[in-house]
């Protein structure tokens, strides 16, 4: 409990996650987060902000993981 609501900690966690290349948790934030009303757009975002902390090759690799879970429960929602 705090001042940030769900969707923003996991936003957060997801961003700390994706720099630490831990799939797992990035997995786990981006269901968390999006479960929370995060939007894909705001998802990717936090991705993209990882570019200048670890590098391109390592955000687009987690990209693609966040990519594909996506697409699944997106899916999973319609």
């Amino acid at each position: 409990s705090g001042p940030l609501d769900k969707k923003t900690c996991h936003l957060i966690q997801l961003g700390m996650a994706a720099s630490a290349q831990l799939h797992g948790a990035v997995r786990s934030h981006v269901t968390q987060a999006f479960e929370a009303g995060a939007t894909p757009e705001e998802i990717y975002h936090t991705i993209l902000l990882t570019l200048n902390t670890v590098g391109f090759p390592k955000m687009i690799m987690t990209y693609s993981w966040v990519r594909e879970l996506l697409e699944r429960l997106e899916n999973e929602e319609h």
